[in-house]
C-alpha cells in the first residue's frame, strides 16, 4: 500500500510540475482565446495561387452570378478600402476592399473577408488600408447587377497573410469652438434618433476627414457632391452623406476634399440603421487650401 501512495504521489507531483501556463493559441476558425491579440497565422491554406489578373479573366468566363467551384489564393495590394476601419467593430465583422496586382490598373473587388485564421475582425487597426500587401483566399464570381453590370468578385474568404500593412493614422482634431460638436457628440445625438429618421436641426461639426469616396466625373459635374467619413478622436466615425462645399455651392474639383482635412461640417443628423449621417448639408470650413 506504501508504495502504491508513494508512485501514485510521484504521479501527482510529475503532472504539476509538467502543468505551467502556456500562452493559449487560437486553432483555425477559433475565436475564443487570446480575443486582445493579433490570430495566429494559418501556416499553410489550400488553394489555387494565381494573380489578380489570372482571377479576373476566370470570374469574366464564368456564366452570370456564377462562382467558381475551387477555392483560389491571390496576392495582391490594397488598391480601395470599401469597408472603411472605422466600422470595425462597430457596425462590420468582416471587410470590402479591392486588390490589384500591384498596378491599381485593373483590380478584384474582395467581398465578405474575414481575418487571419478565418475569424471576425476585433480592431479598426487590422484593416488593411490602400497600399497594404496581402494575401486573401476564396471563391471567385461574375457578379452582374440588375442593371446589368459585371463585377469580377472574389468572396467569402479571408486573409491569409499580411506582408506589409498601412494602418490608419490619425494625428488629432482641434476642439470644437462655441456653438460647435464634435463628431463623438453628434453620434451621442443620433442615437437618440429612431432609425431612418433625421434631427430637424442643423448642426456644426468640427471633425477630421478620414475617408472621401471620389464622386465619377460625372457625378461631380452633375451634383458636386461628396460622401465622406469624419472623426474627433480616431476611433469614432460619423459618415457625412452627399455634402455641397463652401457656402453650400457644389464641390467643382477633387482636390478641394482630401483625407486629413480639418472640417466643419453644417447638416441635420439621420441614425441610419446605427451609423451617425451627418446628411444634405456642406461643408462651412475646411484647412485644405484648395477648399
Amino acid at each position: 500500500m506504501k508504495k502504491y501512495l508513494v508512485s501514485l504521489l510521484a504521479v501527482v507531483v510529475i503532472a504539476l510540475t509538467g502543468c505551467k501556463e502556456t500562452p493559449a493559441i487560437n486553432a483555425p476558425g477559433d475565436n475564443s482565446k487570446n480575443l486582445d491579440s493579433i490570430p495566429v497565422m494559418i501556416a499553410d491554406t489550400n488553394g489555387i495561387e494565381i494573380s489578380v489578373d489570372s482571377a479576373i479573366a476566370i470570374c469574366n468566363m464564368l456564366p452570370d452570378n456564377g462562382t467558381t467551384a475551387e477555392v483560389y489564393k491571390l496576392t495582391g495590394m490594397v488598391v480601395g478600402n470599401t469597408t472603411h476601419p472605422y466600422e470595425v467593430p462597430y457596425t462590420r465583422r468582416d471587410i470590402n476592399i479591392s486588390l490589384s496586382d500591384n498596378n491599381a490598373v485593373t483590380s478584384l473587388a474582395c467581398y465578405y473577408i474575414k481575418n487571419i485564421n478565418n475569424i471576425s475582425f476585433r480592431k479598426s487597426e487590422e484593416v488593411p488600408l490602400t497600399g497594404s500587401k496581402v494575401v486573401v483566399c476564396g471563391v471567385l464570381t461574375k457578379y452582374v447587377s440588375g442593371s446589368g453590370k459585371v463585377t469580377p468578385e472574389l468572396k467569402n474568404g479571408f486573409i491569409v497573410r499580411v506582408d506589409s500593412m498601412v494602418t490608419p493614422s490619425f494625428k488629432g482634431c482641434p476642439e470644437p469652438k462655441e456653438g460647435e460638436i464634435s463628431v463623438n457628440k453628434a453620434i451621442e445625438i443620433s442615437q437618440t434618433i429612431a432609425d431612418t429618421k433625421t434631427s430637424g436641426t442643423t448642426y456644426s461639426i468640427r471633425g477630421v476627414v478620414v475617408t472621401a469616396d471620389m464622386p465619377s466625373a460625372s457625378d461631380l459635374l452633375n451634383n458636386g457632391k461628396y460622401t465622406f467619413s469624419i472623426t474627433s478622436d480616431g476611433k469614432k466615425y460619423a459618415t457625412c452623406y452627399q455634402l455641397k462645399g463652401k457656402g453650400d455651392m457644389p464641390f467643382t474639383d477633387y482636390n478641394q476634399l482630401q483625407i486629413g482635412d480639418t472640417v466643419l461640417v453644417k447638416a441635420p443628423i439621420q441614425n441610419y440603421h446605427g451609423i451617425c449621417e451627418p446628411r444634405d448639408g456642406y461643408v462651412a470650413e475646411s484647412s485644405n487650401p484648395n477648399f
